[in-house]
């Protein structure tokens, strides 16, 4: 074992103790040969029933050193920036990986981020995300990006990671990019882990994709719905347009989107009025949505979505 290195596995959770207890599991599982400890991030302050999940595996004899602890303040993004103080400053880790609590991890996913991680010293790498679906998905879903799958099929160099469902962090994002936190206000509209990524990268930051790291992400029935799916395209539509304000302020920008908007309003609007298959004439409906949500965010309107938990 590789007694130098320290990774933290950090798992933020609210209100899925069915869902940490498999993802525990698989983590469990982890083939590595490096030292790994375990952070659990409970979001809900009543219930706490992710601590009482961990307090179960603690007194059953868990492989590895696992604590818990209790994140007061309501938002993803408070659980990341908790998190992100526990694994560098308080246990200084030189990784910290990330998963949701409605995901599992496969054998292998671990050591294969780290791997790529030392190969190519990027101080972001993200995994392969695998959905899966608790109920037989509709015809609807297929090929839908509000579904997505890890698209690329080798590790290496890219020019961003998109999401913390599937990724490990680099000490160096707290070395070379001081007071670059998580954005408490994407908490509960989403879209905060891009727009992380995002400002990261304006300063500099690299990113790699490992895709032996694959992870699973569990898709409920509440989540199968098209009002969901719609919701999620404009939530992402909404969050996209705001980092884009932040991160390129201009006009220049501001009137190249605007002619995304109607072009693709315009395109999916003539899709909609022909007969098309069910999942091509949802996909239509997923980017008129998507372009709505960017003409709310340009005004600052966004729906916390976040506020309901889906899942157990």
């Amino acid at each position: 074992m590789n007694q130098s290195m320290l990774v933290v596995i950090g798992l933020p959770t609210c209100k899925r103790p069915q869902g940490l207890a498999r993802l525990l599991d698989s983590i469990a599982k982890q083939r590595v040969d490096f030292e790994v400890q375990v952070l659990v991030a409970d979001n809900d302050c009543e219930q706490q029933e992710g601590i009482k999940t961990v307090v179960r595996y603690q007194q059953q004899g868990f492989r590895f050193p696992l604590e818990a602890f209790v994140v007061p303040e309501r938002g993803i993004s408070q659980v990341r920036n908790a998190l992100l103080q526990r694994a560098f400053v308080d246990c200084q880790a030189d990784l910290l990986a990330m998963l949701d609590d409605d995901e599992w991890a496969e054998e292998e996913w671990l050591s294969s981020l780290v791997l790529v991680q030392r190969l190519t010293q990027a101080d972001v790498v993200g995994g392969y995300v695998i959905p899966e679906f608790a109920v037989p998905a509709p015809d609807w879903v297929q090929g839908l990006p509000v579904y997505p799958v890890s698209k690329p099929q080798q590790s290496g160099y890219v020019r961003l990671i998109y999401g913390t469902t599937n990724v490990l962090l680099s000490k160096s994002i707290l070395t070379r990019f001081p007071g670059q936190l998580f954005d408490p206000f994407y908490s509960l509209v989403g879209r905060g882990d891009v727009e992380f990524f995002t400002r990261l990268k304006k300063h500099g930051a690299t990113f790699a994709f490992a895709h032996r790291a694959r992870s699973h992400e569990l898709f409920g029935a509440s989540r199968l719905t098209k009002q969901w799916a719609r919701e999620r395209a404009f939530r992402d539509g909404a969050g996209d347009m705001r980092i884009m304000w932040l991160n390129n302020p201009s006009i220049k920008r501001v009137v190249i989107e605007s002619g995304i908007i109607v072009v693709a309003g315009v395109v999916a609007g003539v899709q909609l009025l022909l007969r098309i298959k069910s999942h091509r004439r949802m996909a239509a409906q997923l980017l008129f949505m998507r372009q709505v949500g960017k003409i709310f965010g340009l005004f600052g309107k966004h729906k916390q979505v976040y506020r309901q938990i889906h899942g157990h």
